[in-house]
């Protein structure tokens, strides 16, 4: 499994994701979770994304899981023929983003690809916080599991994919975030779980096992 997770965009260790991902180019996008976002506002943003990845090399285009809602094997075709060597699920509501993975099957593939190391998964903010046991610990503001039925007709997924073996806590030490990092760090105590603060200038780097993190 080769896992690469930061709080913000690509981090400021992108040699690092290339030396994981080797010598291929080939990249998908997900931006499933601006699902929310107007339409406009959704496309720039994702032109915006695509664009961070090209000008790292890569040759990318959006997986839009939507497309692919309750249609699971036509998604796993799609994505062994695409054959990327990176798959980058960006921020947002990240009910949203776990509830796509679901609905289109997303979950199990990507669980059986990184078993067998197809390709590197790469996420930040939400991107990230699906990967953990439970997102129950989460959602403030607008970026709650309500707005999901409200999107996708069906009630929200409120557990993530158990990849690592923390909560992530992204954008830990940006200012407007502090009084959300206590918020969030007070839920997984309570839960139980452990909390893992995820600075803007780190980056969680998972490659079999090894794991290293850094800028912490």
């Amino acid at each position: 499994m080769r896992l690469y997770l930061t709080s913000h965009n690509l981090g400021p260790y992108t040699d690092e994701l290339l030396n994981l991902v080797g010598n291929g180019r080939s990249a998908l996008f997900i931006e499933n979770a601006r699902d929310y976002y107007p339409d406009e506002r959704r496309a720039n943003d994702l032109q915006e994304k695509l664009t961070m990845l090209s000008e790292l090399g890569f040759k990318v285009k959006e997986l839009n899981l939507r497309n692919f809602f309750g249609k699971p094997n036509e998604l796993k075709a799609y994505i062994r023929s695409y054959g990327p060597d990176l798959i980058f699920a960006g921020g947002g509501n990240v009910f949203l983003l776990a509830t796509a993975y679901h609905l289109s099957g997303f979950d199990k593939i990507l669980l059986e690809d990184l078993e067998m190391d197809r390709y590197v998964y790469g996420g930040f903010s939400a991107g990230t916080m699906v990967l953990c046991k439970t997102i129950k610990v989460y959602g403030h503001d607008h970026l709650v599991p309500e707005r999901v039925p409200e999107i996708y007709g069906v009630d929200a997924v409120m557990e993530g994919l158990g990849l690592v073996d923390y909560q992530l806590i992204p954008h830990a030490n940006e200012p407007e975030h502090l009084e959300m990092t206590k918020i969030y760090a007070e839920r997984i105590k309570k839960a139980g779980l452990e909390a893992f603060l995820l600075n803007q200038e780190a980056a969680i780097i998972i490659n079999g096992d090894t794991k290293r993190i850094l800028g912490r």
